[in-house]
């Protein structure tokens, strides 16, 4: 294999290594963050989208927190074609707000509206 062969085997493996990490931003999804001492959330009454749950305790998904700088446990993202739309932390009481689940909807809402404008 010569150098030109060996670039572009490199390249093709950093662009689909690349490609592939941003997997759980596609279309509309939404996204938890969460670790097994806090309070436990469920994504079941989204599940017409993408869900997608990243445990603080798993090795694996260290790279995630990092990435998405994750500062509050639990924590919901909601992206859109892989822009973060908005997002929803516990903060220091480890308990999401009352509220968010309304808020959440809203903008889950938004976005579908804006599908078809």
């Amino acid at each position: 294999m010569n150098l030109k062969d060996k670039i572009c085997a490199l390249l093709t493996v950093l662009f689909v290594s690349t490609a592939n990490s941003q997997y759980y931003k596609e279309k509309i999804s939404v996204v938890l963050f969460k670790a097994e001492f806090v309070e436990q959330i469920s994504l079941k009454d989204y599940r017409d989208h993408n869900t997608y749950v990243f445990d603080f305790e798993n090795a694996k998904h260290e790279d995630y927190f990092i990435d998405e700088t994750i500062e509050f446990l639990p924590t919901i993202v909601l992206y859109n074609n892989g822009n973060e739309v908005y997002r929803v932390e516990a903060g220091i009481t480890l308990k999401m707000p009352e509220d968010y689940k309304t808020k959440l909807e809203k903008e889950i809402n938004k976005l579908i509206e804006n599908k078809f404008r």
